[in-house]
């Protein structure tokens, strides 16, 4: 018998992916995402299971995706697979007080959901200190002001100001990659309070996801 004393190589399989019937549980549940909005209670809109499409309303790509979550022109050509998503707000009007809109969106791969990460970083980048100002049937949009981006390894985080007839709300846009899933969040908060609500969502969302591996 021929001993070896070599060390035997162990295999190392890749991390589990999250599967698109998971999707829809990662999401926060109203009460969750009234505790994080620092409120009573969130007024939940049914899930969606489609992007948006908006450019007719703001045709430069580079700050569609940061003006709205979920927009097939920005998403389309990185081949996501599904994304579910849903709005609260308080009241439930347009002329609301507190908003979230909490997305996730699938990738075949960890890699896809990084690369999207990475050509939205450089977007993004092209749209601090922008101003947006747009129509809808000849009436005018809240009007829009982001500030500067924060970027690290596996998020992005824009602070924007919501200027809707004087009526002023601080929000925050997140887009992070936690494994082969986009977390895709919207906050916005009466204005004297810290545009940090989006962090705080997804950091939720991302628990979930490395809980479900």
């Amino acid at each position: 018998m021929t001993l070896c004393g070599c060390a035997g190589q162990a295999m190392v399989s890749a991390p589990a992916l999250v599967s698109d019937r998971a999707l829809g549980g990662l999401l926060l549940d109203a009460s969750d995402v009234a505790d994080v909005m620092d409120t009573d209670a969130m007024n939940a809109h049914p899930l969606v299971t489609s992007m948006g499409d908006h450019r007719n309303l703001l045709p430069n790509l580079n700050c569609l995706g940061v003006w709205q979550p979920d927009e097939a022109p920005v998403y389309d050509p990185s081949h996501w697979k599904s994304v579910r998503q849903q709005m609260l707000r308080t009241p439930d009007t347009d002329h609301w007080e507190r908003l979230a809109v909490q997305s996730v969106v699938s990738y075949r791969t960890a890699e896809g959901a990084r690369d999207f990460l990475a050509e939205s970083a450089d977007r993004w980048h092209e749209c601090r200190h922008h101003s947006i100002s747009v129509q809808l049937n000849n009436r005018p949009l809240p009007a829009w002001r982001s500030d500067e981006l924060t970027v690290t390894a596996d998020r992005l985080a824009m602070p924007y100001t919501r200027d809707d007839g004087g009526q002023l709300r601080s929000c925050q846009h997140i887009l992070q990659a936690a494994s082969n899933v986009i977390i895709d969040v919207v906050a916005c908060v009466p204005s004297a309070q810290p545009m940090t609500k989006a962090d705080d969502i997804a950091d939720h969302i991302a628990a979930k996801i490395r809980r479900s591996r």
